[in-house]
């Protein structure tokens, strides 16, 4: 996951160790219908998701659900087929584990 992340971003800044998952989410911006969305990996300071969502914008925020799992974020980068989150709060290491469990990487 992290060569794509490289492909679609130009660049990994990235500090917190990934993990690929695949999770089925949505996310919503305010005044935006709700967007389906999976979620491809997660860290407790970001996401990359896979969604058609050229209809959201770098810097806008969101709200992403993940069953158990909901957080603020901002959309850092964005491009056709992918998307990356920088989450407003960090994820805990409950949380974590809870997306890799339901995860189908």
């Amino acid at each position: 996951m992290t060569a794509i992340m490289e492909q679609v971003s130009g660049r990994d800044r990235r500090t917190d160790e990934r993990h690929d998952v695949h999770v089925d989410t949505t996310v919503r911006a305010y005044r935006m219908p709700t967007l389906a969305a999976a979620l491809l990996d997660v860290s407790a300071g970001g996401a990359m998701l896979e969604a058609d969502a050229r209809d959201y914008r770098p810097g806008e925020e969101i709200v992403l659900n993940a069953g158990k799992v909901e957080v603020v974020a901002t959309i850092a980068w964005l491009n056709e087929k992918f998307f990356g989150l920088a989450f407003h709060r960090r994820l805990g290491a409950q949380e974590l584990v809870w997306l890799r469990r339901t995860g189908r990487a």
